[in-house]
């Protein structure tokens, strides 16, 4: 049952260039970001953990991961709320999720 609830649960995800990439008008063109630099995507709370880890986005809090790996950072990580799956989404925070 709680499976269904993932399925049927969508997340609203806001990315945009990693802070720390030497070029983000690259990412931003690369990704069709708009004007205000950022990319909303809608998904399945279920495929989310999954989504992030294949789209190699960093969503650490202080998006301390490498930039060269991670050209996209997690704007809204309150949206991850209630995801299952959370442990594959590179550098979010184990305890901040229960």
């Amino acid at each position: 049952m709680d499976e269904d609830d993932q399925w049927n649960h969508r997340v609203e995800l806001e990315l945009e260039p990693h802070p720390n990439l030497s070029r983000p008008e690259t990412a931003i063109l690369d990704f069709d970001m708009d004007e205000a630099a950022t990319l909303k995507i809608r998904l399945r709370a279920a495929v989310v953990g999954y989504a992030l880890r294949q789209w190699s986005v960093d969503c650490s809090p202080d998006h301390s991961l490498d930039s060269v790996e991670f050209r996209l950072w997690l704007k809204n990580p309150a949206a991850l709320y209630g995801v299952d799956n959370l442990e594959l989404a590179p550098g979010f925070p184990r305890n901040e999720h229960q």
